[in-house]
């Protein structure tokens, strides 16, 4: 449950998750994620006050159907549950700083029961269930393959390719690695979803006229007739930027993965010895004052040009999903169900800041949570369906 370090396991798993999830290959998902968008928009529709919780379900249920091809109903399925149980636990593992042993590697050699030996009390209670998130979906998805009742998802695709050479003396391996890179897919595609879309709908409820110009943008393009599809996007600049500054404004992961530095090294003059851990500061760049002026304000506008086009010269917010070796390689999966999920809930309804008993606009505070992901601090948000496009839902 550590860090896994560069190397011939570290290479294996990113080249099977690179395999099922480069640009070039995303776009076979996007008929899931078009289901799970509209599953999502009729759970606003008919329960808006949940829409976080709508929005989780949506990045969850969607992920678990691609990977694993499950259909997840209810936002009280027990898979569901596990998965989300699990993710609270690696993220808090993986938070730098979240116990001693972090800054004194040493501590490793302690017992359980000695004073600050709580990292190995918690990683014992944890294990389990951590263990149990990864291999539970495998074990079902993998009993129905053994049973020639495969269903169509990225983990057939995985056992189909390594089921091809039964002689192959790296198969017990290979498993191993199919299955730490299904399960670890939804860790890293169902927090960033659901940080990012958050932060979406309370940036949508702080600047109505924002709003208005994406939607208008909406009319124009795609009418009142149907809801916005992936083959819009192109034609839909001001909703990319929108997203982008979503990305930009609050990342999901403000201090990035940390890391090891595997040798000696130096940057800029500061010496950094083997074994230091190296914490990228995503937050510090993506509100540097000289890449994106008046970097506080939530201001698509920063990426699109005087014609109205996404313009190249300002820096796309790419150090939200890290960066070298290591940038997150489900990040082109991510943009497109982030923009999918943007474009229709703008189509269907406005945003608004919720009023009170008294008839007073109850601001959101705007404050996020620390740790690994961070999210916005649960506030208020009201979803008014457009007149013109509520047929359609």
């Amino acid at each position: 449950m550590g860090l896994m370090g560069y190397g011939n396991s570290w290479r294996a798993h990113r080249r099977l998750f690179h395999q099922y999830f480069r640009s070039t290959i995303v776009f076979t998902y996007h008929p899931s994620s078009t289901k799970a968008v509209r599953e999502m928009i009729r759970r606003l529709r008919d329960t808006p006050d949940h829409f976080m919780r709508h929005i989780r379900f949506m990045a969850g249920s969607n992920i678990l159907r691609i990977v694993y091809g499950m259909e997840v109903e209810s936002e009280d399925d027990p898979n569901l549950a596990l998965v989300e149980e699990g993710i609270k636990i690696v993220s808090r593992i993986a938070n730098a700083g979240a116990y001693l042993v972090d800054s004194f590697p040493i501590m490793q050699h302690i017992p359980a029961w000695f004073p600050g030996a709580q990292f190995k009390r918690d990683g014992a209670r944890w294990k389990p269930i951590v263990e149990e998130m990864f291999t539970r979906p495998y074990k079902e998805l993998k009993a129905s393959f053994d049973n020639g009742d495969p269903k169509p998802c990225v983990l057939t695709s995985m056992l189909y390719n390594i089921s091809q050479d039964e002689e192959d003396p790296n198969r017990s391996m290979l498993e191993d690695v199919v299955i730490n890179t299904s399960g670890t897919t939804y860790i890293a595609a169902s927090d960033t979803t659901t940080s990012t879309l958050h932060t979406f709908v309370l940036a949508m409820s702080m600047h109505p006229e924002l709003q208005k110009r994406a939607q208008e943008e909406l009319g124009d393009i795609v009418g009142q007739d149907r809801l916005p599809e992936m083959g819009d996007r192109d034609a839909l600049p001001f909703i990319t930027a929108i997203v982008k500054e979503c990305l930009r404004w609050r990342p999901a992961l403000p201090l990035a993965s940390p890391h090891r530095s595997v040798t000696d090294d130096e940057y800029e003059g500061f010496y950094i010895p083997a074994g230091s851990l190296v914490i990228g500061n995503a937050w510090a760049i993506l509100h540097d004052k000289e890449r994106y002026p008046d970097p506080d304000t939530f201001n698509p506008s920063r990426f699109i040009n005087r014609e109205g086009r996404l313009r190249k010269d300002v820096p796309d917010p790419t150090e939200a999903f890290g960066w070298g070796r290591r940038i997150c390689p489900g990040r082109y999966f991510f943009l497109d169900l982030a923009w999918l999920a943007a474009a229709n809930i703008l189509a269907v309804f406005s945003i608004e800041k919720p009023i009170d008993e008294l008839g007073n606009v109850v601001e959101p505070s705007g404050e996020y949570t620390t740790g690994l992901f961070s999210f916005p601090v649960p506030f208020k948000a009201t979803f008014k369906v457009r007149s013109n496009v509520g047929v359609l839902v």
